[in-house]
């Protein structure tokens, strides 16, 4: 993993987790609970703009509450629903809230721009500015430019660290403000105390998992340090960081899936970062990664010194061999896509995997490739094994590699009709590779079920 942006595609589902749309379906039916709930209280609604008005507040408060759930690395949860997919959802549902919380005061007085205009814009400007409504003002201002910040992060002068640290503080304020807002300025609390009771129940939850994230998880994490072995160039953007553990703690993991480490030391500091695994089960007690520069604290790793303190939060993730269906596998990874494909490759060797297996290897130039030496080795070993590099800049010394990119053509040059309609399909790299190659896969007639992708980022 590492600090990318990336639009997913369309046509599969990351690892091995449930369909999006399925995720999305029991969100909504969570979400609809309480809307249900205070429906079912048989209060008077005057018309049916006040209803919709009604609904969306309810539902809205609802799915602000599980954002917490879909952030919040709750292994279970993350299992079931895919960590991936569970970042997507919480990503567009955030951007969705933040222009319902701004619309929010407008539709509750946009009917006086109708029946009487002439108050219509003084009850708006009551309604920002009225003693009682102030929390639900000051949760609306907060998020909006929490979300705006999300949004334009990278843009902004404003470190990863500080973005995150300011992101988890500020929406478990948003939180307790709306909450407050709802239960002072809500109808259903009032003739059901236990409407309000709820959501105060819910939002301190909701709080709770802040508080877990820095207070609880860093005293777990402090229980299981790490440390650092070396620091290898591996290409000529790439490094290898290798660690191992420092204690005796069982730590299991399957290849494929990632950490985020925490390289400072100081296991509160919210500085870690996202990155998957390079070495199998097999290499522990020592870990391995491939990380790719690409920005401030990439750049810094070479500053780390054998012997110093690391922390991991994980394992997570399911671009396992779990997923594989069928009698072959086809990996395919881009640029810093490597890491998690090595991890899957060096465990299918590992397993004498009897599987037909195909190795597509895309990077810019020959001097970003990593680990092809190892890669030929298991080719001489591995019989039911093949490995394709491509290069987009090559000469005539690097006759040996496909030039180009890796697309339907090459596929299904490359590929038998049996293999692509036998093969599960495993996809890392950069945002523009993943979505392309994924999207030709789906052309080449493999079922979502079959292709099985990992993002580069949250």
């Amino acid at each position: 993993m590492t600090d990318l942006s990336i639009r997913p595609p369309k046509a599969a589902s990351p690892a091995g987790a449930m369909p999006f749309s399925r995720l999305l379906l029991y969100c909504a039916m969570l979400i609809f609970v309480p809307v249900l709930l205070a429906l079912s209280q048989g209060l008077t609604i005057n018309n049916l703009f006040a209803l919709l008005v009604s609904v969306l507040s309810i539902g809205g408060l609802a799915a602000m509450l599980l954002q917490f759930a879909l952030a919040g690395r709750i292994p279970r949860f993350t299992r079931w629903a895919g960590i991936d997919n569970a970042m997507r959802l919480h990503r567009k549902t955030g951007e969705i809230l933040a222009l319902f919380f701004l619309l929010h005061p407008f539709l509750l007085v946009l009917p006086r721009f109708f029946v009487a205009p002439q108050l219509a814009l003084s009850d708006l400007w009551t309604t920002f500015t009225a003693t009682e409504t102030a929390t639900g003002f000051y949760a609306m201002s907060i998020m909006v430019v929490l979300v705006l910040a999300s949004i334009f992060r990278d843009r902004l002068p404003m470190s990863y660290e500080a973005w995150r640290v300011s992101h988890g503080l500020g929406f478990a304020v948003v939180m307790i403000l709306a909450t407050d807002h709802a239960i002072t300025n809500g109808r259903h609390g009032v003739y059901n105390n236990w409407f309000d009771a709820m959501w105060v129940i819910l939002c301190a939850l909701a709080v709770a998992s802040i508080l877990d994230a820095y207070l609880l998880r860093p005293w777990r994490l402090k229980k299981r340090p790490f440390k650092v072995v070396s620091v290898n160039q591996a290409s000529d953007r790439d490094r290898i960081l290798t660690i191992e553990k420092d204690g005796d703690f069982d730590f299991d993991f399957k290849a494929g899936q990632f950490l985020w480490i925490n390289t400072s030391g100081h296991v509160g500091n919210r500085t870690d970062h996202p990155f998957s695994i390079a070495s199998t089960p097999q290499n522990m007690p020592r870990l391995s990664f491939v990380i790719r520069n690409l920005g401030d604290y990439t750049s810094g790793l070479d500053k780390l010194e054998p012997g110093q303190t690391v922390y991991l939060d994980g394992p997570h993730g399911d671009f396992t061999l779990d997923a594989a269906k069928g009698n072959s596998i086809v990996l395919i990874a881009g640029g810093a896509g490597i890491g998690p494909i090595l991890g899957l490759l060096r465990q299918l060797n590992a397993n004498k995997d009897p599987r037909s297996i195909h190795l597509y290897y895309g990077s810019r130039t020959e001097k970003d490739v990593v680990a092809w030496d190892e890669i030929e080795q298991i080719i001489a070993t591995m019989e039911n094994f093949k490995a394709t590099k491509i290069l987009e800049i090559t000469n005539e010394e690097e006759a040996v590699a496909e030039k180009g990119y890796i697309n339907q053509a090459l596929l299904s040059r490359t590929l038998d009709k049996d293999q692509i309609n036998d093969a599960s399909f495993y996809v890392c790299g950069p945002p523009v590779m993943l979505e392309a190659v994924v999207h030709d896969i789906k052309k080449l007639g493999v079922p979502s079920s079959r292709v099985i992708f990992e993002h580069l980022t949250f």
